[in-house]
């Protein structure tokens, strides 16, 4: 290997980025993603590369009063079931050209912040995809397409004007994101893009009107791009939105754990909407989630209501999180009803979040958070599984290894994860919430 100065080979660089660079990454990336660093892991339930939760869900029958001399009651059987879920692989790439470590060859030091400027920016950028994928439905959809624009002809780029700003507003659509043109026929994804389809601009106009373009390799695109889904790129490969199981290679999130929309017979072959843990919640109602359609102006009511709901199933809310335009409702509410307020001021709660309490239980609102929908979480039952935290793929032994044919070194971080639930029926969803009288815009 190349030594650098002084001594120092890049396997000294090696072991400065295991000791010294991977700890405080691990710690921002847990810690600055909400609901990963509130919720448990659980690595204890792992068997190989899927997580197996016992769950019980029915008590006995075999209990009652009876007369002198009546017969006893039938014996009974408590009821179990187990969910299942399986882990999701996820990297965050980094590269450094030979040539700059030929510019930073006399000062091993310089090469190291040479790397640590790439690795803080994945780490950052690790950090959104992740919050985004921890709010999602897991089905890596990142936003619908409801028009698109192109030249005639061969055309190697495309315009889609999107349902909804969200994903705009949120920073998950950025310039230079490699994404994938997606259409579904029963839940099996067609890749519609032949080559890499990446974002070269962004347009933040209106709630219905904002636009992404992206480039690709020659190619014409047709009408059925129209209302296409725009996905990160591999993430949808091989797998079905339907599925009992895996609906994308990305984890299952809060929309998946706890949906706006009720389990239907009429949606049994779309089960993958209902189904979480690789149970169906329409078959098995005691698995699915609690929900209330606001459909307009938050009120206390509604959120005392959805708290009541918890507690009689038994549950306890932990946390509310919302996003910041229904955050903003919540104050408002605040200002002429502080009874039901343990501390009138916010505090500090974690990560940078601020946050103030409704019953004692604290308030958030995160910039990642779904829009118009406000989370009554009963934490104790929702976990993340995971083998191992964030770390370095280095089974050969090396941290920073040469990109085989070319003049550059890289470094690979890694975590297997997922999110789930042990219980969903204590957890809850308003849905609908109206901001200031209109769409809530995130602000």
């Amino acid at each position: 290997m190349a030594t650098l100065s002084g001594g120092s080979t890049l396997s000294t660089v090696d072991s400065i980025l295991k000791e010294y660079y991977l700890g405080p990454v691990q710690e921002q990336l847990n810690n600055e993603v909400l609901l990963v660093s509130r919720l448990e892991s659980r690595s204890e339930d792992l068997v190989g590369k899927a997580a197996f939760v016992p769950l019980h869900y029915g008590r006995s029958g075999g209990i009652g009063s009876v007369g002198e001399s009546a017969s006893l009651p039938t014996a009974g059987a408590q009821s179990y079931s187990r969910a299942e879920y399986d882990l999701k692989y996820l990297y965050g790439r980094v590269q450094v050209t030979g040539p700059s470590m030929a510019k930073t060859k006399s000062d091993a030091g310089s090469f190291l912040q040479i790397l640590r400027a790439e690795l803080d920016g994945v780490r950052n950028d690790l950090k959104k995809d992740l919050a985004r994928q921890v709010y999602g439905a897991g089905d890596a959809v990142v936003a619908t397409a409801t028009a698109q624009s192109w030249s005639s002809g061969a055309a190697t780029s495309n315009t889609f004007t999107l349902a909804s700003w969200e994903p705009l507003k949120k920073g998950q659509i950025y310039v230079g994101m490699n994404l994938d043109v997606v259409s579904y026929s029963s839940g099996t994804p067609t890749v519609l893009n032949s080559g890499n389809c990446t974002v070269t601009a962004v347009t933040l106009a209106a709630a219905a009107t904002s636009t992404v373009t992206v480039s690709f390799s020659s190619q014409t695109p047709t009408s059925g791009w129209a209302t296409a889904s725009l996905v990160r790129a591999g993430s949808v490969a091989g797998q079905n939105r339907y599925a009992q199981g895996a609906r994308s290679n990305e984890v299952d999130g809060l929309q998946r754990l706890i949906t706006t929309a009720a389990p239907s017979s009429s949606t049994a072959g779309n089960s993958g909407y209902q189904t979480v843990g690789k149970i169906d919640a329409n078959a098995s109602q005691w698995w699915d989630s609690q929900r209330t359609a606001v459909g307009g102006a938050l009120t206390l009511q509604a959120m005392q209501t959805a708290a009541n709901t918890i507690r009689v199933a038994g549950g306890n809310t932990s946390l509310i999180i919302t996003s910041l335009g229904v955050m903003r409702e919540f104050y408002r509410l605040l200002t002429a009803t502080t009874q039901f307020i343990t501390n009138t001021g916010t505090t500090d709660f974690q990560a940078g979040f601020q946050t103030v309490s409704y019953n004692g239980i604290p308030v958030v609102g995160d910039i990642d958070a779904p829009f118009g929908n406000m989370y009554l979480l009963d934490e104790s039952t929702l976990k993340v599984f995971s083998d191992q935290d964030w770390h370095f793929l280095d089974a050969d032994g090396l941290t920073l290894r040469q990109k085989a044919d070319y003049d550059a070194f890289e470094a690979i971080m890694v975590r297997y994860m997922n999110l789930g639930a042990t219980r969903r029926n204590t957890n809850m969803v308003l849905s609908g919430i109206t901001v200031n009288g209109s769409a809530d815009a995130g602000v």
